[in-house]
């Protein structure tokens, strides 16, 4: 099941985002954390490749917009040294 194997990746990816992103906010660290599971607990049985697909796309969308912000937050800060997560 190579869906599987995705959502399973994104899934990893958002909580490691989540941590990146508030840092030292532990009240958002936790509602972004409870969210992130809430999310995926609901289609955890979720078998149709086109509905997996369908309900990871979101998480896809926000991952990369948090990865953009981030990226372009450390420029405005350090333009010299730029780390990617």
């Amino acid at each position: 099941m190579a869906s599987r194997g995705r959502v399973l990746k994104l899934f990893k990816l958002l909580h490691r985002t989540r941590q990146e992103v508030f840092k030292n906010d532990t009240r958002a660290l936790e509602a972004a954390r409870q969210k992130i599971n809430e999310e995926f607990r609901n289609n955890q049985y979720e078998t149709s490749e086109e509905k997996i697909n369908e309900c990871s796309y979101p998480g896809r969308i926000f991952y990369k917009t948090i990865l953009l912000t981030l990226i372009n937050h450390q420029k405005s800060v350090n333009p010299q040294k730029v780390k990617i997560l």
